[in-house]
């Protein structure tokens, strides 16, 4: 799914206008519509609540007038708090005079308001289209909405967030807890430096244009199940072992054992043929016994990794957790990537670290590479940024210069590719954030590789995974108590999803 900027969206509005041969009255109508039919799922009982709507002058205001009149047909209790303004669009005018009078108050940005916290707050002053901060005037009426103790919901965008830039910290701006945004994301609700204001964010398809989607490009994308069921690879009758790889996961060291023991059981879950360790001598026991389905090779040392074995008989190397950074370990990572042959590698925590001190090393890791860094190992290896804009461009850069595909952790977790493009993902949840979940995606995406995924494809789908196995176990465990393990044990049912085309599972 593409992830348009504003000036992108409204050209797509404008195609589908004339592609559709409909009004935008209609187009308002449409989006309108699908908001209010999300808002009576939430309240089915509409005559029991009372809703304040905050209209701008704009087709956004519009959005919020139409939703007034239809929550107002559902016998809700409603009051349209709008804009006064001299300049209001064709559209708003028109839906303003669909409304009873006595139903639309006109306001200020700085006029007193009270909003009792039983009440449902729409946010429907300014959408994707807002090109500036908003002033301080806003503050007042904004800082009203977000202390009112009401449930926010956002039409589009929470009033005042720039869809396509940084909104200064200090700027007035709508805390919503829900944004319903139409037909595509837009890239401000899917940066964490915005989490303040974007609680959580539903795409809402109101059928707009495909060709006019067809014909624009982006280089922002939306990772959803479409996408990865596109170059998902059932398996055949009579495919075999052999068929699905052999995978390597090389790391570990005195008391970090779990992370080895982690990608080894992600790895196998997530469907390679043959999955081997190479750890130090001291956890020779752990793994065998832990994990039986794997195979384990020891270094000569007991503690840590001091050389790494030849690799022409796998199909995929994951690389790094828990393998420490000592002198002798990083000594044998040198001779590793200078030697490394084409096959495909996963690198993550220590190898990372160590590579982000010993810089001049990049230009020898082989081109294809996947680098899973947290958000302190990122900036080991890009240095500062001021906000995720300069981060992600950043990234960017890095990866373009290397060619290397580059993971950027967190809520909608971005991967950048060697080529510019940016994917976010649409799976996960916050029980993620405990150590030991790196070391899973470590184990999946190096899985994925050895099956003769590309590195595109293995992060986009690895990533997806991940985080779906973990939303499906968290309707079970909750997510105070999702352990990493637990998205080992559901990636059987993420798999079932893909394969079935079902992301509605209920389990």
């Amino acid at each position: 799914m593409k992830i348009l900027s504003a000036a992108q969206m409204n050209w797509v509005d404008g195609e589908t206008i004339k592609d559709q041969q409909i009004s935008s009255l209609d187009l308002m109508e449409r989006a309108a519509t699908r908001v209010f039919e999300e808002i009576k799922q939430c309240y089915p009982s509409m005559e029991r609540y009372s809703f304040y709507i905050f209209c701008g002058k704009g087709n956004n205001g519009g959005d919020g007038l139409v939703l007034a009149r239809l929550l107002d047909q559902q016998q809700a209790k409603v009051r349209v708090y709008l804009i006064d303004a001299d300049d209001y669009t064709m559209d708003n005018l028109a839906n303003q005079k669909r409304l009873p009078g006595t139903m639309i108050q006109k306001i200020t940005d700085t006029d007193q308001l009270e909003i009792p916290s039983e009440v449902i707050v729409l946010d429907c002053l300014f959408g994707y289209g807002l090109s500036r901060t908003l002033t301080q005037n806003w503050s007042q009426l904004i800082t009203t909405i977000n202390t009112s103790g009401a449930k926010i919901f956002s039409i589009d965008m929470p009033s005042g967030l720039l869809a396509d830039d940084k909104t200064p910290l200090d700027a007035p701006i709508v805390q919503a807890d829900m944004v319903y945004t139409f037909q595509s994301p837009k890239l401000a609700l899917l940066l964490p430096q915005n989490q303040a204001w974007v609680k959580d964010f539903k795409i809402l398809n109101i059928n707009l244009s495909q060709s006019a989607f067809d014909r624009i490009n982006s280089n922002y994308l939306y990772v959803d199940q479409a996408l990865i069921r596109s170059f998902y690879r059932k398996r055949g009758k009579f495919d075999h072992k052999g068929i699905f790889g052999h995978v390597l996961i090389a790391g570990g060291s005195r008391g970090k054992m779990g992370a080895v023991q982690l990608a080894l059981k992600a790895a196998l879950r997530s469907g390679c043929g043959l999955a081997s360790a190479y750890i130090p001598a001291c956890g020779y026991s752990i793994l065998q016994t832990a994990v039986p389905e794997a195979m384990v090779i020891t270094d000569p040392e007991d503690a840590i990794i001091t050389r790494f074995p030849p690799t022409e008989s796998f199909q995929a190397i994951g690389l790094g957790i828990g393998m420490g950074t000592a002198q002798y370990t990083v000594d044998a990572l040198k001779v590793f990537i200078a030697a490394m042959n084409d096959t495909p590698l996963v690198l993550d925590a220590d190898a990372l670290n160590i590579l982000a001190l010993e810089s001049d090393l990049w230009p020898l890791v082989p081109k294809g590479t996947v680098l899973t860094p947290h958000p302190k190992e990122l900036r080991r290896i890009l240095g500062v940024w001021q906000d995720d804009f300069e981060k992600i461009a950043k990234a960017k850069v890095f990866a373009h210069k290397y060619h290397l595909y580059v993971l950027i952790k967190g809520a909608n977790s971005a991967m950048v590719m060697p080529d510019g493009e940016v994917y976010f993902n649409s799976t996960g949840n916050v029980g993620m954030a405990t150590g030991g979940s790196g070391d899973v995606l470590t184990g999946i995406l190096t899985s994925l590789l050895g099956q003769g995924y590309s590195s595109k494809e293995a992060l986009l789908m690895g990533v997806y995974l991940h985080g779906r196995a973990a939303d499906i176990a968290v309707n079970r465990l909750g997510v105070d108590s999702l352990l990493p393990s637990d998205t080992i044990d559901y990636l059987s049912a993420a798999f079932i999803e893909l394969t079935q085309g079902n992301d509605g599972l209920v389990y």
